[in-house]
């Protein structure tokens, strides 16, 4: 059970920082309710209500309680919204610690929380990168994976999580370990949790965020003219419901409110009082419609629409072109240019790129001048451009993102290549208008032209084609399927050096999206369903996993999803599809299945649909009618039961699932468990099964009134079951006391302290019936065979016998796995029950120095355990420093101590540690000794995977705000660390930052470290350490932002500034590098004060203006680009006017102050943001 909750906090006594944001988050949801919009993590049904301050209802996670309700069944789910400013994701964090403890003791409670349908969310500010990447990885596998198994293998393979995600994880696991009163949850606890709970990031703290201009746009559907001003109304509404932890629905809100969201009314002209009729017929030269047919330029419109797109930029595209329409390219372009200016051109022409507005229209309208010939050239250039493997595939794939920078670029252009794919796709489907044409010969090179280009080829050629696959799909599905099935049957697969080639974050991809794509688009033709969905089948059988979302299982449950199918098969085909599958794939069918059966996949993304095939059809709004959904859900049922057989994994699986069973598969089930098949096999092989049936009784009796809870006429026949196959070997039966899964052994209606007393009751009987059946040895084995083993030996330690402590000790303290924990378990216990006098009285005069070593590293880590180590292993008290796990906590005093002991026997990984939990518990530390262990650390091999960049620049950070520290000590630890420090995080090199604003041989020693020395004629090539240095050095410009004569109170000294840029003129000229050296102080000074009459200080502007400073100016353009970093796209071009505005009058106060050389600079920055906006306006105006 978990701790006691949280104190209730009224919200007007927070901080002024998070209360504003927390009315923000609050007005945010309000908006959406009043809006029509949705809550993020809930289905899409309409927002009913949103409770605020829910302590006083019982809820833990208070903040604010978001309701749903679905419209036609009125069934709710609600969203739990604990909402912080900032925090930090670790073990440590206390503000994390609060939102867990919350969560959890929400979790549990079945009063306010409803498993399967709630959800609890973190909501939060601007986090750091380590949190928001480690945590939405964690929890995005939570989200994906099946179950705890899979969750848990997935976290820990290097290949699929990064280091960031297990830190994470580990940091749920202890503050979940916290929150159940120190008790450790098992991984079906944690897994189970973890699914239920979302990290939401809002940037609403800071005006002209994304977040808020989306909310603002909502809110303009209604009210174009003060979206700002509504916005502020709501945020003042909520904080008068805040303050009486009300609840807000659309009834009892202001009606000044209600009346902004009002939808218009439109009111229309009757009938007869038009006067169109009156109007003149005759239209402006401009609208009169054009017969494109009888156009000069018809028949080169034609030959442009069967290429379907080409780039003017790329000139293999050129020449492909050329060659097709067998003229010179300038002459021929020239007609196709002259039609864009009229109405109605089906061209298109944008940015060099050349398109077909409607390719099914003129594909009909223009197909009377495409004769054989065409399409055998057409043919040959689809051979020749699709056909061409992408060079980026030659890149290992950590360099494949910079294939440009490596030469590797693909001969043809995207746009051509997608124009030529969709021909073909226009050939195999729509070829009945080309009446010029043989009949069938258009299918016919479809298929030739798929079958040359997908038939027997290596990965590669899949891999280059991933984007067009879905379309050569259409093109040619019987072709395509073949190829398909070609490549999953080959000895060695291509498919499966797809999966191979899956990269992680930013720059990864996923090879085999194109062809799940493609099998989806197919599997709505009831014709392909069969076989699409058995080659989606092969595919998942070969699929390793990874962190990437499309996956050919998650394919298959998306279209035979019985509640709302994507496919046009009739009810009786999904069903022989699915026996297929599971009769052809067994092991992918019996996971699929399960996904199938009813209450188990709630929502949907959808499948790709075909854009050249069944045109019309798979856009109407599909359902199922309840006799066809139960039909399908009690097919996959029946197959299940089949699929399991005797496999007692399988059949135990299937218990698990017992609610969700239809009658007739639960029958089944039933009579297959009760079997003398089953009955007669061995209590071990049987053992699953009982166990899987407790549990399910368990969790069901626990809930009664639960809406998911089934009644005892579902659960008897199922403890009948249980009672039959349940072991009489104590050691067996058993096992399930010590399976990790405390919540599921005892009853709810009991308290904590209740439950304990009863666990501990019956895990002692348990371990002393084993004792009696097979003496202490039947124990030993007991220990080896339950994950629990600590609690085991700690069950043990409960019973008074000195012959346990010899038979343990020393013998058993070498051994490694579970029958290390049931030591551990068995000591711990012992010295907690009776101190370290049981230590004391042990006979300890034969053991081993290690034995002694081993039992002292499985007691508590603090003074008592030092003394006795010193004492007893005298000059050897070093191994117990290598050895001990250093629990802080375990600790009330002596901190530095054992910091100096774990940096003496190199374990800086270990001393960091304790350096980190010592902050948390607030510690005052030597800032010396901190920064000697973070120099160790960052030097060694580190031994510890608990520490993470966001622990590491929590102790810098103190480190800045401790006066004692020495600031070259500091600026030691800074470089050192230097890529955690940036303005993506909270804590940045400001020691560093200031050494290079006042020290110019500092600042002109890291750009020697980056740049040769101007005219350089030999190569040099850096050292490894070299090249990390530049590489320090490089990032440390990059995020310097305090210029030259900048003091720590604001103020700016420009005499100051004048003497060190004199200095760094002198050192630059001299070393060769004065044109880099101004490029990066061109990079500092877009940070420059204001002067007293000019938007920056004169002294700055004057040095800016000077003739010899062409790089300075530079840099300062370039930085100032940068400046802007990512960005929301605006299609109206309307932030990119504002800056060239703010540019242009820039410069204008510069030229007038006489400083024309910098006010080129700023002024062409001005002209950019124009060309910028117009291309905005280009590419996504409407």
């Amino acid at each position: 059970m978990a701790n006691e909750g949280k104190k209730l906090s009224n919200p007007s006594s927070t901080g002024s920082g998070g209360a504003k944001f927390e009315a923000n988050i609050q007005a945010t949801f309000v908006t959406l309710m009043l809006s029509g919009g949705y809550a993020p993590c809930l289905p899409a049904w309409p927002i009913v209500e949103i409770k605020l301050q829910g302590k006083i209802a019982d809820y833990e996670t208070d903040d604010l309680i978001v309701l749903v309700e679905n419209p036609v069944t009125q069934q709710r789910c609600k969203l739990l919204g604990q909402v912080k400013l900032s925090i930090g994701v670790t073990e440590s964090n206390p503000v994390f610690a609060e939102v867990i403890q919350a969560a959890w003791i929400d979790f549990n409670n079945p009063k306010v929380f409803s498993k399967g349908s709630d959800v609890i969310a973190l909501i939060t500010g601007p986090i750091s990168a380590t949190d928001s990447d480690g945590v939405s990885g964690l929890l995005e596998q939570a989200q994906r994976c099946k179950d705890a198994e899979e969750f848990i293998k997935q976290v820990g393979r290097a290949r699929f999580c990064s280091d960031t995600v297990r830190a994470k994880l580990r940091a749920f696991k202890a503050q979940l370990r916290k929150a159940n009163a120190g008790v450790e949850l098992s991984d079906e606890q944690i897994f189970d949790f973890l699914k239920h709970f979302h990290l939401l990031g809002y940037d609403l703290s800071r005006k002209g965020s994304v977040i808020t201009s989306l909310i603002q746009s909502h809110i303009a559907q209604f009210n174009k003219e003060i979206p700002d001003k509504i916005w502020y109304h709501i945020i003042d509404e909520v904080q008068l419901f805040n303050k009486a932890a009300g609840t807000i629905t659309r009834s009892n809100l202001a009606e000044g409110i209600i009346r902004y969201f009002k939808e218009p009314v439109l009111n229309y002209i009757p009938q007869g009082l038009s006067v169109s009729d009156f109007l003149s017929e005759k239209k402006p030269y401009s609208e009169i419609e054009i017969n494109w047919r009888a156009h000069s330029a018809s028949n080169s419109i034609a030959l442009a629409n069967l290429i379907g797109s080409w780039d003017e930029s790329n000139e293999n595209d050129l020449i492909i072109v050329s060659s097709f329409v067998g003229e010179e390219y300038t002459g021929w372009v020239r007609g196709l240019r002259d039609t864009l200016h009229l109405s109605g051109s089906p061209l298109d022409f944008r940015d060099g790129v050349w398109s077909i507005k409607d390719r099914g229209k003129c594909w009909e309208e223009f197909s009377y001048r495409v004769f054989d010939s065409h399409l055998d050239l057409i043919s040959e250039k689809c051979r020749l451009v699709l056909g061409a493997d992408d060079p980026t595939f030659e890149l290992s794939i950590d360099e494949r993102y910079a294939a440009s920078v490596y030469g590797k670029i693909a001969p043809y252009s995207s746009a051509i290549r997608g124009g030529l794919a969709a021909t073909l796709a226009l050939l195999g489907n729509r070829s009945c208008v080309l009446d010029k044409c043989k009949r069938g010969n258009p299918k016919y090179i479809a298929d030739v032209v798929v079958n040359g280009l997908l038939s027997n080829v290596g990965w590669v050629r899949w891999a280059s084609l991933n984007d067009l696959i879905p379309v050569l799909a259409e093109a040619s599905p019987s072709v395509f399927l073949s190829a398909v099935d070609q490549a999953t049957a080959a000895e060695v697969s291509p498919f499966s050096e797809l999966f191979a080639q899956e990269g992680e974050g930013i720059f990864g991809r996923n090879y085999m999206v194109g062809v799940l794509w493609a099998l989806e688009s197919l599997a709505w033709d009831d014709e392909y369903l069969i076989a699409a969905s058995v080659s989606l089948a092969e595919i998942a059988a070969l699929d390793p996993g990874g962190s990437w979302g499309n996956r050919a299982g998650n394919s298959l449950v998306d279209i035979f999803l019985p509640w709302l199918p994507h496919t046009l098969a009739s009810i009786q085909k999904r069903k022989v599809a699915l026996a297929t599958i599971a009769r052809e794939q067994p092991g992918v069918g019996w996971r699929f299945l399960l996904s199938l059966l009813p209450n188990q996949q709630q929502t949907t993304s959808g499948t790709h649909k075909p854009k050249w095939r069944l045109e019309g059809l798979v856009d109407r709004e599909g359902s199922v009618n309840r006799a066809e959904y139960w039909e399908q859900s009690i097919h996959c049922a029946k197959l299940l039961v089949e699929l399991a057989g005797l496999d007692s994994s399988r059949l135990s699986e299937l218990v698990k699932k017992y609610a969700s069973l239809p009658p007739e598969a639960s029958t089944a089930l039933l009579d297959k468990l009760s079997s003398k098949e089953l009955t007669s096999k061995s209590e071990l092989e049987r053992y699953q099964v009982w166990d899987a049936i407790c549990g399910v009784l368990v969790h069901h009796r626990n809930f009664p009134s639960a809406p998911w809870s089934l009644g005892e006429k579902y659960l008897a026949p199922l403890e009948d079951v249980a009672n039959t196959i349940k072991p009489i070997s104590e050691a067996l039966a058993g096992r399930r006391l010590f399976s990790n899964r405390d919540y599921d052994l005892v009853e709810r209606d009991l308290t904590y302290e209740q439950q304990q007393l009863k666990l501990e009751e019956l895990r002692r009987e348990s371990i002393k019936s084993i004792l009696a059946e097979s003496g202490f040895q039947g124990i030993v084995e007991f220990s080896s065979s339950v994950p629990d083993s600590q609690s085991v030996g700690q069950t043990l330690a409960t019973i008074d016998s000195l012959e346990l402590d010899r038979e343990i000790l020393p013998s058993m303290l070498d051994e490694s796995g579970r029958l290390q924990g049931f030591v551990k378990g068995y000591a711990w216990v012992k010295c907690w029950k009776y101190g370290w006098g049981w230590f004391d009285r042990l006979d300890k005069v034969d053991w081993a120095l290690e034995e002694i070593v081993s039992l002292l590293c499985m007691l508590p880590f603090n003074e008592e355990a030092w003394s006795r180590g010193e004492s007893l292993l005298g000059d050897d008290f070093s191994r117990y420093w290598l050895k001990t796990p250093a629990n802080v906590f375990q600790m009330k005093e002596g901190g530095e101590y054992a910091i100096g002991k774990l940096l003496g026997v190199g374990r800086a990984g270990a001393a960091l540690e304790v350096v980190s939990s010592g902050i948390y518990l607030k510690w005052d530390l030597d800032s010396s000794l901190v920064c000697k262990v973070l120099l160790a650390y960052g030097a060694a091999e580190p031994e510890s995977d608990r520490i993470d960049g966001y622990r590491i620049s929590e102790i810098i950070k103190k480190l800045q705000e401790d006066f004692r520290v020495d600031l070259e000590d500091l600026s030691q630890v800074e470089w050192m660390y230097v890529t955690l420090l940036d303005r993506n995080s909270d804590v940045s090199p400001v020691t560093l930052e200031r050494k290079l604003s006042s020290s110019p041989e500092f600042f002109c020693e890291l750009v020697r470290a980056i740049y040769s020395p101007e005219g350089l004629s030999v190569e040099f090539v850096p050292t490894v350490e070299e090249r990390n240095i530049a590489v320090n050095a490089y990032r440390l410009l990059n995020e310097w932002s305090l210029v030259p004569g900048g003091r720590e109170d604001g103020s700016f000294d420009s005499t100051l500034f004048t003497d060190w840029v004199a200095k760094v003129d002198r050192l630059s000229r001299t070393s060769g590098h004065f044109d880099v050296a101004m490029n990066c102080l061109g990079s500092v000074l877009i940070y420059a004060p204001e002067g007293c009459s000019l938007w920056v200080d004169e002294e700055i502007a004057k040095l800016a203006n000077e003739k010899e400073r062409d790089a300075l100016r530079d840099g300062y353009a370039v930085a100032t680009f940068n400046s802007r970093g990512v960005h929301w796209v605006d299609p109206e071009g309307k932030p990119e006017r504002e800056l060239a505005q703010k540019y242009r009058d820039q410069a204008e106060a510069l030229e007038y102050a006489g400083y024309h050389r910098f006010a080129k600079t700023v002024r062409d920055i001005s002209k950019d943001y124009d060309i910028q906006a117009e291309r905005n306006i280009s590419r996504f105006g409407k």
